[in-house]
């Protein structure tokens, strides 16, 4: 059997194809069918070939244009959640908020003085990466970012230590070298 051009199916029936079934009566998620990211974010395909979120499309489908520097927020915390009941619209503030009130992300504490000397003297000798200083140091891996713009000098410029270009890190080398042994 010939199969249909994505192109030649409108928007609006490639979205309701894979969305999840749920009961009306309920408030249960509606869980997307198509494609996913691996953070759990549904994806399809808009008409001019684009990879599109699903709960924007969702939200568009229902209620109109997205506006400019608008984000659609999961109200239920399920970034696989299609269903409009579910959705709000916000700005990127709210969604930050919504992320820490629910616990999706992690808040690392910035380096104290002590720390941030010992994380540019480290990246600055060339031997630890801003990776290996945010594991090590600051206990997370997460605050990887944070420590690089600490090293740059994009952030913190009054804190002691030397400040780095950008790319001047080393990668670890994950084998000791023979003349480490």
């Amino acid at each position: 059997m010939p199969r249909t051009p994505p192109s030649e199916v409108s928007l609006t029936t490639r979205f309701w194809m894979r969305a999840g079934a749920v009961d009306p009566r309920t408030d249960d998620c509606m869980i997307w069918q198509g494609s996913t990211l691996a953070s759990g974010y549904g994806q399809l395909h808009g008409p001019d070939g684009r990879l599109l979120y699903a709960h924007r499309v969702s939200w568009s489908l229902l209620f109109g244009d997205i506006p400019k520097g608008a984000v659609i927020r999961h109200r239920c915390n399920n970034p696989s959640c299609v269903r409009p009941s579910h959705l709000l619209l916000g700005s990127h503030a709210d969604n930050a908020a919504d992320k820490i009130a629910s616990g999706r992300t992690r808040v690392v504490e910035p380096p104290c003085d002590h720390e941030a000397a010992a994380i540019r003297h480290l990246v600055a000798s060339g031997r630890w990466s801003t990776g290996d200083c945010a594991r090590f140091i600051l206990g997370d891996g997460a605050a990887q970012p944070m420590v690089t713009r600490l090293v740059t000098g994009q952030t913190r410029k009054d804190a002691p230590g030397p400040i780095t270009r950008k790319g001047q890190g080393k990668h670890p080398n994950r084998r000791p070298h023979l003349e480490d042994r």
